[in-house]
């Protein structure tokens, strides 16, 4: 190969570089997960919180065209999540939902600026089999096709512990109060039976002599 083409394809190979977007690395900090422990009771309620640090590998903090994304498996979740900004608030964003959809342009700066996603979490331990993984929190970056890209993707993952029971202990259903059966001794029996013809007899032979009278 001549020094002209070795030139060339250096030129190419540096402008291919250029062209390409780095993605950002994603990293979970102060992780907190309330109740503590790996495992967690089924249907029961749980509150999380962590910082997303954004560390950029390109020429901005984060891909404009690209998307962030929050996500879990706990039901009924309710987010709190902010974009940090050197330590303050840039953006606020509120949602009832299993995802969170941050545009790339909140968190696209120049790597200069510091830039994290505040993220809390509550929600309800989904009723799924013992000893069940479950994610509590992820956090990941999808692409501008919608991919996630894989080498970004952070997780939060807990347990189920799960007895068959329902929270108040019965059996998990519509959570009503089981129906309880109360036997009844051979005495009580005996003794109602009794206090019942005893009357009976007494009636029956008045009408008998009242019968003879007439």
């Amino acid at each position: 190969m001549t020094d002209f083409l070795r030139s060339i394809t250096a030129v190419l190979l540096f402008a291919l570089l250029l062209i390409v977007p780095a993605t950002a690395t994603i990293g979970l900090m102060k992780v907190q997960v309330a109740p503590p422990g790996e495992s967690l009771l089924a249907e029961s309620w749980v509150n999380a919180s962590a910082t997303i640090q954004i560390i950029p590998q390109g020429p901005t903090t984060f891909i404009e065209g690209y998307t962030f994304v929050l996500s879990t498996d706990l039901e009924r979740a309710v987010w709190n999540v902010t974009v940090m900004v050197d330590g303050s608030p840039a953006a606020v964003i509120p949602q009832s939902d299993r995802y969170v959809f941050i545009n790339g342009y909140l968190l696209s700066y120049p790597t200069n600026r510091d830039v994290t996603v505040s993220a809390m979490i509550e929600g309800m331990v989904p009723d799924l089999a013992d000893r069940t993984p479950f994610r509590v929190m992820q956090a990941e970056e999808l692409n501008n096709q919608g991919k996630s890209i894989g080498n970004t993707e952070q997780v939060i993952i807990r347990n189920v512990i799960n007895t068959g029971n329902g929270p108040g202990g019965y059996p998990a259903g519509d959570g009503a109060s089981p129906v309880v059966t109360v036997p009844v001794s051979p005495a009580v029996t005996k003794a109602c039976t009794t206090s019942i013809l005893v009357p009976l007899g007494i009636g029956l032979a008045i009408a008998l002599l009242m019968k003879k009278n007439i």
